[in-house]
């Protein structure tokens, strides 16, 4: 693949015959047999959806179109396996550690976005093109918390869904991982 040419429409940065992308807040480097290589753990959540983001090649713009994931195309068959496996539990993990799991959120390059009536509205970039916008209400009364994942509208031009969803999946992944050993490492992540 010609790196060059598609950096730009990546939202990646071209040098030295590689790849620089932005993943979760944190710089990726790619080369063009595959390896990849950053300063954070790289895990297989994250690595096939950035690899299928460089071949995909996607080019469009992001709409700032919030859509669900079942409006992307090919979705409707996996919509409820993506929100089984991705985002109950985000609810479930931002219901029992609300705080941190939304500092864990800022800390991976997330954004509060206004004009959503949710206690919290979040967009965090797993890849440059390719937002999460997370929105969350607290549990109230007898009623449990809930939460929505909504993607931009072009997200299908940049990944395919089953990719989106392993992207999803490397996110619960992730703040699993860091929840579960949180006390030990909050401290140097809020650091960062």
């Amino acid at each position: 693949m010609d790196f060059r040419s598609i950096a730009q429409g990546l939202g990646a940065e071209y040098d030295g015959g590689r790849l620089h992308i932005q993943c979760l807040g944190k710089i990726f480097t790619v080369d063009r047999s595959g390896n990849v290589e950053s300063l954070i753990h790289i895990n297989k959540w994250v690595i096939l959806p950035l690899l299928q983001y460089i071949i995909m090649g996607g080019n469009a713009p992001l709409t700032g179109r919030w859509v669900s994931f079942e409006e992307l195309k090919r979705a409707s068959a996996v919509t409820q396996y993506f929100e089984r496996r991705c985002v109950e539990p985000l609810r479930q993990l931002a219901e029992s550690h609300t705080d941190i799991f939304f500092d864990l959120i800022t800390i991976f390059g997330g954004k509060d976005v206004a004009g959503f009536s949710a206690d919290y509205a979040r967009v965090i970039y797993p890849l440059p093109r390719v937002p999460f916008l997370i929105l969350y209400w607290k549990p109230e009364g007898h009623f449990e918390s809930s939460m929505k994942v909504l993607l931009d509208s072009t997200a299908d031009v940049y990944l395919e869904v089953d990719f989106i969803i392993a992207l999803g999946r490397g996110i619960v992944e992730m703040v699993k991982k860091i929840l579960s050993r949180h006390e030990e490492v909050m401290p140097r992540l809020m650091g960062l």
